[in-house]
């Protein structure tokens, strides 16, 4: 596995592991009763328990980011006994319905391998649906995908689109491999200007944090 798939498995592997609270980034779709909006409430105060209750509630009312949370919470055994099978039902409910979310959390259990057999096909088309739904983290891991060359031909200029898509997303991941690229020529024709540009937006970011 090359570099780039090890960075690629890192990231997929953080998003899995630590997803139970990025859901706090999800838009807020909230279901009319709120328990969504609880469940996220009862996370922060690192109340498992009582969120996998408002998750399980939210989710029969087709609050697909309830679903989803719900899903994550088993495969990750926060606040639950773990149970990859019951996670993936739940995941793969609410990617059906277009969560892009879900489908890029789906995505990720198929690279990875996590409760199914690794199938880098899968991983990237469920990846792709995310993407071109505008989720930045689906776009930045879908041109790791085609520079790695994981589930499609390898393919840079490719990479290079959905990296800039999600550098324009404000993905600090993308914008520094957006910069590198357009220092090298790397998918695109190098432009030292272009890549001062991406270089000063990085910075810019790291000063508002």
């Amino acid at each position: 596995m090359n570099n780039t798939a090890n960075l690629f498995n890192i990231s997929l592997t953080k998003v899995l592991l630590l997803i139970s609270f990025s859901i706090l980034l999800l838009p807020q779709a909230i279901a009319e009763d709120g328990l969504y909006e609880r469940g996220i409430e009862l996370i922060e105060q690192k109340n498992y328990e009582k969120a996998l209750k408002a998750f399980e509630l939210g989710s029969k009312t087709g609050d697909l980011n309830a679903m989803t949370a719900l899903g994550i919470m088993y495969i990750t055994g926060v606040g639950v006994i773990q149970d990859d099978t019951k996670g993936f039902k739940y995941v793969q409910e609410a990617a059906n319905k277009s969560h892009p979310k879900a489908q890029y959390t789906l995505g990720a259990i198929y690279y990875l391998g996590a409760g199914v057999n690794i199938d880098f096909n899968k991983a990237f088309s469920w990846i792709s649906l995310s993407a071109n739904q505008g989720y930045s983290d689906a776009q930045h891991n879908l041109a790791q995908m085609y520079e790695a060359g994981e589930g499609v031909s390898q393919n840079f200029e490719q990479a290079y689109e959905y990296y800039l898509k999600a550098a324009r997303n404000d993905n600090l991941d993308s914008q520094i491999k957006v910069t590198q690229m357009y220092q090298e020529g790397i998918g695109t024709e190098k432009n030292l200007e272009k890549s001062a540009y991406w270089l000063k937006k990085i910075e810019e970011s790291k000063v508002e944090k």
